[in-house]
């Protein structure tokens, strides 16, 4: 009989011993994966060096998600040190510089406020920053804007809007015996307003009705509100240079993209099929900068000259070809082409670096020492927009569009546009009106104050001497040499004693701002602002106003219409909600404390203005003792 084998681990001892042992091995394993992953990255950033990228925004965003990971765990020395290699590959980096900020705070650091000013200049150090922030400002303003105009619309419809309907409303009552008068005037007057609400015309057709109503000051408000949108209507610059921005494949944005790259050949091809109507001096020196950073000489050379041919007064073409040469060891025309280039602007620091390495190579040493000088610390700020690994294997440098000259692309860009390219830059602002709407904006200005002119003041709707409530020649009474409403002229009919009458007139008016007073604190809390505005308070309605649509716009876009998809800022925050948030209450907590102020418009005798001044003076009294 065969003896059973002994097994020293069977069951449970044998399950923890095999995982265990896993765990062992993976452990074992980590190391080594984490040094391949290392020595990818080594050999990714030497390869991106040796083709011209000035910077590593890939690594850099590795080191940063790494960074984000390690502040998770809890070990905030690794999360800084991730950060701080972020940078080196990235310069600009600011989520970098606002992730150190953050670090800082939690660690009492006195660093942190250096980081989070180093952090917001670095949003705007770099074309691609300035661009951004630029059309996100001037889309936020737009909506700013337009925000704005629909408080100062709702307040003056609700103030106003009443007058013309009890006009309309009188004379449909005498001509056509209409039941509901004040209801179907009402229906009349704000159907057009329903009917073409996406477009500018309610803006015009309410400016109308209401101006012939309206103080100075409040007119003044009208027109600067609507200035913006005359303006922008007339002068499209900001949706064509918009669209330039936005478009990856426009040749400002491509151009941009070489100044940073390595060289590509798929951004070479998107380059030369870039349609550059008068642009082809740019064109061919970005070619060349690609060519001469993918060590392609003949091409280089060829494109640079192309340029030149064009435009004879460009440095930056003579450097980069004076490049050209000096990575071929022509340092004899490789001076020739820097001395051109010094000869049109002394004052370029990459010429005057590249000049003193071509100097140091022929042992021209004093001309060389003068170079040096010469670039100054301007060749500081030149190594600074460089990752560090990009700027120490580099002998020369070469010559890049600066965010001037990126700037001047765009604008030149910008009029080359066509009617459909153009078009995909009013994306960004969708509310702002064109030409067609300008016009119609200024036609109805000029109406409104031709009708301010010609209308005779006492045809229109004004208010009653006593208790404010609208009446209009058809439905006024002259009586006790004041102008009363239908109501009031009811309430002191048959009766002949002064005081008598005196009483009854400030009963029926206290008892006429208590109903106002509810019905308009009803009415005017839709928006902040509007309450103020219909009280009188122009300049604090607006101040609301404009923190309301501040809030609203950050609240809804966070500011951001045109986003950067390598940026973590980009996605929304629970902070930035909590505060815009705050704004929106805050306003609205604001406007709802405004003192009501009702005071007259009386517009037909001046004893009724007396009395109506009069009236307007007892009203917080008469108001605080109901």
């Amino acid at each position: 009989m065969r003896k059973r084998p002994v097994r020293l681990l069977e069951g449970w001892p044998r399950i923890a011993f095999c995982t265990a042992l896993a765990l062992v091995l993976l452990v074992l394993a980590g190391p080594a994966r984490g040094t391949d992953e290392t020595a990818n990255g080594e050999r990714y950033l030497r390869e991106e060096v040796r083709r011209g990228a000035r910077k590593i925004p890939v690594l850099a965003h590795v080191e940063y998600q790494s960074a984000l990971e390690a502040s998770r765990a809890g070990d905030k020395e690794r999360a800084e040190e991730h950060l701080r290699r972020a940078l080196r590959f990235d310069p600009d980096y600011a989520d970098a510089y606002f992730a150190l900020a953050r670090l800082g705070v939690s660690r009492l650091r006195p660093d942190a406020p250096v980081y989070l000013i180093q952090g917001v200049l670095s949003l705007g150090k770099t074309y691609n920053g300035q661009a951004r922030l630029a059309v996100n400002a001037a889309s936020t303003l737009s909506y700013v804007l337009l925000v704005l105009n629909l408080v100062a619309c709702v307040a003056f419809s609700i103030k106003y809007l009443p007058y013309v309907a009890h006009k309309l409303g009188e004379r449909m009552r005498k001509r056509f015996n209409a039941a509901l008068p004040r209801v179907v005037s009402y229906l009349i007057l704000l159907s057009p307003v329903l009917f073409f609400a996406d477009t500018i015309i309610p803006l015009a057709y309410l400016t109308v009705l209401c101006w012939l109503s309206m103080y100075r000051r409040e007119k003044i408000l009208v027109v600067v509100l609507v200035t913006p949108f005359v303006v922008a209507g007339f002068f499209d610059v900001h949706v064509r240079l918009a669209a330039v921005i936005s478009d990856p494949k426009s040749l400002t944005s491509l151009v941009d993209r070489a100044n940073t790259s390595r060289a590509d050949e798929h951004l070479v091809q998107a380059i030369d099929r870039a349609p550059a109507v008068g642009l082809e001096p740019e064109k061919n020196l970005t070619l060349g900068l690609l060519y001469l950073k993918d060590q392609r000489y003949y091409d280089a050379s060829d494109r640079l000259l192309k340029a030149l041919s064009l435009d004879p007064d460009r440095a930056m073409g003579y450097v980069n070809l004076g490049n050209v040469h000096f990575m071929q060891a022509d340092y004899e025309k490789a001076l020739q082409g820097y001395r051109k280039a010094e000869s049109i602007d002394a004052s370029d620091p990459v010429c005057q670096f590249n000049l003193a390495q071509a100097y140091i190579k022929t042992l021209l040493m004093k001309e060389a020492s003068r170079s040096l000088q010469a670039a100054g610390t301007g060749i500081e700020r030149e190594k600074s927009r460089y990752a560090e690994d990009a700027f120490e294997a580099t002998t020369i440098l070469p010559r890049l569009f600066s965010d001037k000259e990126l700037w001047k692309l765009a604008v030149a860009e910008a009029t080359t546009l066509d009617a459909e390219r153009a078009a995909e830059g009013r994306v960004l602002f969708p509310w702002l009106p064109g030409r067609t709407g300008a016009v119609i904006v200024i036609l109805t200005l000029l109406l409104a104050v031709a009708l301010s002119r010609l209308i005779n003041p006492e045809k229109l709707t004004f208010q009653c001497s006593n208790c404010g409530m609208l009446t209009c020649n058809g439905c006024c009474v002259e009586d006790r040499d004041m102008t009363l409403c239908r109501e009031c002229a009811k309430t002191v009919e048959s009766v002949t004693s002064e005081k008598v009458v005196e009483a009854l007139l400030r009963q029926k008016r206290q008892a006429t701002f208590l109903q106002r007073k509810k019905s308009a604190k009803l009415v005017s809390m839709a928006f902040p602002g509007v309450r103020d505005i219909y009280y009188g308070h122009v300049s604090r309605g607006v101040a609301l106003a404009f923190l309301f649509s501040v809030s609203v716009v950050f609240l809804i876009t966070g500011g951001s219409a045109l986003r950067d998809p390598a940026s973590a800022a980009a996605k929304g925050s629970l902070l930035r909600m909590i505060i815009t948030a705050a704004g929106v209450a805050a306003a609205y907590a604001l406007s709802a404390v405004s003192k009501p102020n009702f005071s007259f418009k009386s517009q037909r005798h001046r004893a009724s203005s007396s009395r109506a001044v009069e009236t307007a003076a007892e009203t917080p009294k008469a108001t605080r003792a109901a």
